[in-house]
């Protein structure tokens, strides 16, 4: 997902943002006054750092610094071409809660809040919704996926969404963590693990599908006692 199609609905374009020469101290009152964290700084029209509340409590006794002259790391925004998945890059880079945008020109647009870009990234691997998650753990080599995507479609299950880790990297075991819409989960597991598959973790069975299971079993006791 490019990040210009979540635009509409992630991107702030009333964050206030500042210039480079604004005096350090009228941003340090005004931040305290709105509750803010963190602000862009501008050098003509393009980002050039985000300052925060401790960069300027620590440049108080510093009067007529100007935002250009703090010791703020430099900031590259993400370009609103840029995939999604990017700006997790940005995440491991700054401690902010925003990550800035700006335009193919460099120009300055908005932010993005992190935790919007969470919700685009659940909702790409739809963890949000009501699905079945099923690890599995393999031995990396030989591995081939268009197996196990088979097998589970095999047994009625659709794919959503999957993801992989080592577990345990010099064993050479992967595991593969499907998110998946099923008609029966019970049946499902049982199956995988009837193939040959270790199941790692399965999501717990709801309390309708443990109910439907409990009025199976009574329905065959009830047989066997006639």
């Amino acid at each position: 997902m490019l990040l210009n199609e979540c635009i509409e609905d992630c991107l702030d374009r009333t964050y206030p943002s500042f210039a480079d020469d604004t005096p350090a101290g009228d941003v340090l009152a005004y931040m305290q006054e709105k509750g803010l964290q963190c602000v862009p700084v501008l050098h003509e029209g393009s980002v050039v750092a985000v300052v925060g509340l401790g960069d300027l409590e620590r440049s108080k006794k510093k009067d007529g610094l100007r935002l250009g002259e703090l010791q703020a790391a430099a900031f590259k925004s993400a370009a609103h071409n840029e995939h999604l998945f990017t700006l997790f890059e940005r995440f491991r880079s700054s401690p902010n809660p925003i990550v800035p945008v700006s335009d193919n020109e460099g120009l300055y647009l908005g932010v993005v809040e992190k935790s919007k870009v969470l919700e685009k990234i659940s909702a790409v691997f739809h963890l949000g919704q009501d699905a079945t998650t099923i690890e599995l753990d393999l031995p990396s080599h030989g591995l081939k996926l268009s197996e196990i995507v088979a097998t589970l479609e095999k047994n009625d299950a659709t794919l959503l969404s999957f993801g992989s880790y080592y577990a345990d990297p010099e064993k050479g075991s992967v595991v593969l963590t499907f998110r998946v819409q099923a008609h029966d989960q019970y049946r499902l597991v049982k199956n995988m693990e009837k193939y040959g598959y270790t199941v790692r973790y399965a999501s717990p069975l709801s309390t309708s599908e443990y109910d439907e299971l409990r009025e199976k079993a009574l329905e065959f006791i009830r047989y066997m006692d006639m």
